[in-house]
């Protein structure tokens, strides 16, 4: 049956996360402007699922496109296609959304089979380029349209300079036709019995392509990428300069309500828009804290041409299939001076082939960068049509050397730093647990009314004073403050039935911190009187999530379990963990000759423990709810940029290897075997005066604490 169990588990857990999304989808929708749109972007698993909730939440007749973006080159999935696309699914709110009508750069292919003609700067020479060849310096490539019209024209039927009309006539009229020519946009054949056509030239057109719902050249990030986060979701910056440019305009703002490592946040910031990120996820916060703290002009990495010699010369594989006897490639990297292709080289080589080549060989291919040509003596000839490769063409003693050359790399543009507009981190829907128990009556009974949603109409039933409604139920909100040291317990529900005098109604709430409840219930039943208990917080959220965890928003202990952070939904009271470390210097594990002579700085921890509203340190085994450590190497006292995360689950592998342990328990049975976990730092890496680090528990807690180099023993 387990099969059985894990297809109904995994349909179940499919379901539920349809219903998260349609959830925050309506919510959404309702804060969306009018001239608003809203990108959700999925894998293939759930795309045709939330197509269909997006439609009831939108309407089908707002849905403006689903875009394929084709995120890798290649995926080996056996036993079927290759899966490389994922689906952003697009709709506006009505039809008055923003639309700046995104363009692209033609593609390199585009150019090469359809701008195959080129013509001189002074407009009296055009020339037609053979496959892979570039346009010499300064001349214009174009392609030609059609002047022919499809269906008989009898009063466009006219010669023009002498050329003849097509078949059923020209497209256009003889005034427009002379206005065309007189902006230079006609190709004239070489002979009278050819065709004039339009020209349409690739300056104009070059980033000017409409853009499609198929995306492709917008790569996933590679880990030597500058603009990468070590965030494990992370999309390109290109991906989201695409989306917030074609549907907002500066000073609107962007929302991006699953941050993750603040692509959206930080591309807005730089397009001038104003932004608002949001995640579940400590990491998300801080890897997006420091992103916005450190921004440059550059959208997307800067781009190095790292491109082999070959690949800069526009006819190569020209060259390379020529029936030229041998080819020499005279590299950039050639220094100053040395090997420059003079006349008196050709001459030298043409020598060397006819005494060691095949005799009938005629030709010889050359590839150089263009300012190591240096042949001043020699005429130049234009390669013709039936010339497969070279640029120039030179005759030496009988030997036609076919001379193509290397272009140089394009230098990137160069980044510069941009400096954030001031910016807030809020944290929604978590609370400081002992700032609650510490509110006078008069602000903790408003603040729990809103809490769980109540209407406050305070009303008597049976000289019984309530204080509201949620939806037609009565609520009574328990007054902790100053009853600290009283219980509702199961006798209190007996009395307080009494005294309702049975006339409560179906339901009737009682709002009351978990500590004050005398029993584990959430409801009791006297007549026909269900009296339900909304324990802060525990209770709803296991009413709503019906889960038996003590914390709303689960924290991930690896890099893999990072987005199962979305899956857990509601509210906690921040109550910091138990945390006991000792600060050591150390040698490093792994001692090589650059850092032979350094030590480590080590935070050490020996004890970690959750201590919730509902738990105490001694319901949790050590490290058990560990999430992560967070550090920031140079702390200026300011705020925390966060430098280097190190997983719970990979410190407890790292102190398991070095036990000489295996273990293949779960990660509490795997945690309860360390005495010991440590988080190394190692020396170069400290590079400020201080370290702050951020011990996170799995629900959300953490403490923070700072170290000076000097509180390292």
């Amino acid at each position: 049956m387990k099969d059985r169990e894990k297809a109904y588990r995994d349909k179940v857990i499919g379901a539920q996360f349809i219903e998260f999304l349609r959830k925050r989808l309506i919510l959404l929708r309702e804060i969306l402007s009018d001239d608003g749109s809203i990108y959700v972007h999925l894998d293939t698993k759930k795309g045709h699922y939330i197509k269909a909730v997006l439609d009831e939440v939108f309407g089908e007749e707002d849905f403006l496109n689903e875009v394929v973006w084709q995120r890798t080159a290649s995926h080996n999935d056996p036993g079927r296609y290759g899966n490389i696309h994922d689906s952003i699914l697009l709709y506006g709110k009505t039809d008055a959304y923003v639309w700046n009508d995104p363009k692209m750069a033609q593609s390199e292919d585009y150019i090469a089979n359809f701008f195959v003609y080129a013509e001189s700067p002074d407009r009296k020479k055009w020339m037609k380029l053979r496959p892979g060849q570039k346009a010499p310096e300064g001349w214009e490539r174009y392609r030609l349209g059609n002047f022919a019209s499809p269906h008989p024209r009898p009063n466009l039927t006219y010669e023009y300079k002498g050329y003849k009309p097509p078949v059923n006539g020209w497209k256009v009229s003889v005034e427009r036709m002379a206005e065309m020519d007189h902006k230079g946009l006609l190709h004239f054949p070489n002979t009278k019995g050819g065709r004039i056509q339009p020209k349409q030239y690739l300056k104009d057109t070059l980033d000017n392509k409409a853009v499609p719902d198929v995306w492709v050249g917008i790569n996933p990030l590679q880990s030597q990428t500058a603009e990468k986060q070590d965030y494990p979701t992370q999309k390109p910056e290109q991906l989201l300069e695409r989306i917030v440019g074609a549907s907002s305009n500066e000073g609107d703002i962007v929302l991006d309500a699953f941050a993750g490592s603040g692509t959206t946040a930080a591309v807005a910031e730089k397009l001038g828009r104003r932004w608002i990120g949001m995640d579940c996820g400590k990491l998300a916060i801080y890897t997006i804290q420091r992103r916005m703290l450190e921004l440059t002009t550059q959208i997307g990495a800067r781009s190095s041409d790292d491109r082999p010699a070959h690949e800069r010369v526009s006819d190569f594989t020209a060259h390379a299939k020529s029936p030229a006897q041998g080819l020499l490639m005279v590299s950039e990297k050639v220094k100053k001076g040395e090997m420059e292709v003079t006349g008196a080289f050709l001459k030298d080589l043409a020598g060397f082939l006819k005494k060691h080549a095949d005799r009938k060989g005629r030709e010889f291919s050359l590839v150089c960068p263009r300012e190591k040509l240096a042949i001043r003596d020699l005429d130049v000839e234009e390669p013709g049509e039936d010339d497969k490769a070279g640029e120039q063409i030179v005759t030496v003693d009988g030997v036609r050397f076919l001379i193509s050359f290397i272009e140089p790399k394009e230098t990137p543009t160069k980044e510069q730093p941009l400096k954030a507009r001031e910016f807030v981190l809020l944290n929604a829907g978590v609370y400081d647990n002992e700032k609650i128990k510490a509110m006078p009556w008069q602000e903790y009974k408003p603040f729990v009314m809103r809490l769980f949603g109540v209407r406050e109409e305070p009303h008597r039933i049976h000289a019984f004073q309530a204080d509201g409604y949620i939806g037609t139920d009565s609520v009574f909100v328990w007054n902790y403050p100053e009853q600290k040291k009283l219980t509702v317990d199961e006798e209190y529900v007996e009395s307080l039935h009494k005294v309702l005098g049975g006339r409560a109604g179906d339901r009737f709430y009682v709002i009351a911190p978990v500590v004050s409840m005398g029993f584990m219930m959430d409801e009791i039943t006297h007549g026909e009187t269900t009296y339900v208990f909304l324990k802060v917080p525990i209770s709803i959220l296991r009413r709503l999530l019906e889960s038996d965890e003590h914390g709303a928003i689960r924290q991930p202990v690896s890099e893999g379990d990072v987005n199962a952070v979305i899956d857990a939904v509601g509210f906690d009271f921040v109550s910091q963990p138990l945390v006991k470390a000792q600060r050591k210097r150390a040698k490093p594990d792994k001692e090589d000759l650059l850092n032979r002579h350094q030590k480590d700085y080590v935070i050490r921890l020996k004890e970690f423990r959750s201590h919730t509203l509902a738990t105490a340190p001694g319901d949790f085994q050590n490290f058990e709810t560990l999430s992560m450590i967070l550090v920031d190497t140079d702390f200026r006292g300011d705020v925390f940029r966060l430098g280097k995360v190190y997983w719970a689950e990979d410190l407890v592998k790292a102190e398991l290897a070095r036990l000489e342990v295996t273990s293949t328990g779960t990660f509490a049975e795997q945690a309860a075997l360390c005495k010991q976990l440590d988080a190394r730092i190692p020396e170069a890496d400290f590079t400020g005066k201080k370290l702050m680090a951020i011990f996170v528990d799995k629900y959300g807690n953490e403490k923070k604490e700072v170290f000076g180099r000097n509180d390292f023993a």
